[in-house]
């Protein structure tokens, strides 16, 4: 079950980002004429503040942990490389390229996934098993208190839940998409879809407003995806142009429902998407399928 928070706001992405990027500091410090335990210490410093200073179960927090892991490793890489090929410049020299080279993989990874707001991992860290064990419980059990019947909760997390759901199978059939545009404009819809479970998870109770929306378009979006990738490769050309042109629309037009349904909850407005299912479907009829 995921957690409640799936999205994170620019603020949180930004200090994530910086934590990463602060593993860069390694290498100026570690050629500082210092012993290596102050160096080393130096190294992870910044992440080590920056978790402090953040909350403990944010996405700034949990990245800030995964950047001082790396940077311990970075660390004992470069004490151990150090140590082993003292008396050959040439391994040595080689071993601290190669060293970077992994850096700048890993790090350009991490960036990248922080950016689009992402939960990332390096290779064998233990953080996420910590994290996962009780955190989506005390959140649903936070998110509990502020409804006053059981049954509006119940219902509530099934919508939140099948919005994820939707959310993660929609994710996963834009890897396929080998249509660039295709892929930008899936991946806008999927991080539309993330500002509103935000928004709904900010103010729970206005879910019934996006109820109309809850049951129709992440649903039906995400099958019209998994039907387009079937079909997508067994048709004339002019078929596929036609059908790749209506899924653009499609997605044009609900990343634009997404977002109105999103700013209206935001504003305490009450939603009618009447007109707006009605055009979609219209939008929709890709071969009679």
């Amino acid at each position: 079950m995921a957690e409640v928070s799936i999205e994170q706001n620019p603020d949180e992405k930004k200090w994530a980002r910086r934590a990463h990027l602060s593993t860069l500091l390694t290498y100026p410090l570690a050629l500082l004429p210092f012993p290596f335990t102050l160096s080393s210490l130096g190294a992870i410093g910044f992440p080590f503040l920056l978790w402090l200073s953040r909350n403990k179960s944010s996405y700034s927090a949990k990245q800030s942990l995964e950047a001082l892991y790396f940077q311990s490793l970075l660390s004992l890489a470069i004490f151990g490389f150090g140590n082993k090929f003292a008396e050959d410049r040439v391994l040595l020299v080689f071993s601290y390229v190669f060293l970077v080279f992994i850096h700048i993989v890993f790090l350009g990874i991490s960036v990248f996934r922080t950016t689009i707001g992402k939960p990332h991992s390096y290779p064998f860290s233990f953080f996420p098993l910590l994290f996962s064990s009780n955190k989506t419980k005390e959140n649903w059990n936070e998110l509990k208190k502020k409804f006053d019947d059981k049954v509006e909760f119940n219902e509530f997390k099934s919508q939140m839940e099948k919005l994820d759901s939707y959310r993660s199978e929609t994710e996963k059939s834009s890897k396929l998409l080998a249509d660039p545009s295709l892929s930008s404009l899936c991946n806008e819809y999927i991080l539309s879809l993330g500002d509103l479970r935000v928004r709904l998870a900010e103010d729970p109770l206005s879910y019934k407003k996006a109820k109309q929306y809850l049951n129709y378009f992440p649903e039906t979006v995400s099958k019209i995806l998994n039907q387009y990738l079937k079909v997508s490769t067994d048709v004339t050309a002019e078929n596929h142009n036609r059908r790749k042109e209506e899924l653009t629309q499609l997605f044009s037009e609900v990343i634009k429902t997404t977002e109105q349904v999103r700013k209206k909850l935001k504003a305490d407005e009450t939603l009618n998407l009447d007109v707006e299912i009605t055009a979609m479907k219209k939008n929709i009829q890709f071969g009679g399928y």
